[in-house]
């Protein structure tokens, strides 16, 4: 398996690989966020550390509750490092989902065979 060293891109995209959630931790200011960046949405910096997430969190919000049980449903999800994330659910019945749900971290392959963080909900 290839690492990209220097490819912001190809670093997240090898942590789905290995299973994990890689974020970007701005070392000047302290913001993280899972989007893959080139500046910090917060100060403008440029200097970020990779981390790895626990891959463990929360439903933080469901935009539009109806239907939320259909595959690939779109979620906000609050993750145990501090930020949020929007996130594709994996498909679940619907009385499993409601803001504040706990989730954990899987791993699927989209359409053009990138990989994508899905969530899933777990017991309470």
């Amino acid at each position: 398996m290839t690492v990209h060293t220097d490819d912001p891109a190809g670093i997240f995209q090898d942590g789905l690989a290995r299973g994990e959630l890689r974020y970007q931790r701005c070392r000047w200011c302290d913001d993280r966020s899972a989007r893959v960046r080139l500046l910090c949405a917060t100060c403008g910096g440029t200097d970020f550390a990779w981390e790895c997430s626990s891959g463990q969190g929360r439903i933080y919000r469901i935009p539009d509750p109806a239907g939320a049980a259909e595959a690939g449903r779109t979620v906000v999800i609050e993750l145990e490092e501090g930020f949020r994330m929007n996130a594709r659910l994996a498909a679940v019945p619907a009385h499993r989902l409601w803001a504040g749900a706990p989730v954990c971290l899987d791993v699927a392959a989209a359409d053009g065979g990138a990989l994508r963080p899905v969530f899933r909900p777990v017991a309470a």
